[in-house]
């Protein structure tokens, strides 16, 4: 089963959005935080990281460019 990684700040989307993901077969784990999605995007083992850009913490834009010079993970940047 692939694992996704959801970081987006709107508890609403995400879930709906991880329902969806969900019943295709997809593990969702959620961060509604940059520094938290960061974290976990760096030491998490998911096969495709959905990235929105505005965050407290951590923007999208600030996760992307630290995760791509660690892993080599999928980045959808959704917002």
């Amino acid at each position: 089963m692939k694992k996704l990684l959801l970081v987006k700040d709107d508890g609403a989307i995400a879930e709906l959005e991880r329902d969806y993901l969900e019943a295709d077969g997809f593990m969702v784990d959620i961060s509604s935080d940059g520094d938290e999605g960061m974290r976990l995007a760096l030491t998490g083992d998911y096969s495709l990281i959905l990235l929105d850009v505005m965050l407290p913490g951590a923007d999208g834009f600030a996760i992307c460019r630290t995760v791509r010079k660690e892993r080599d993970i999928p980045i959808l940047m959704v917002s």
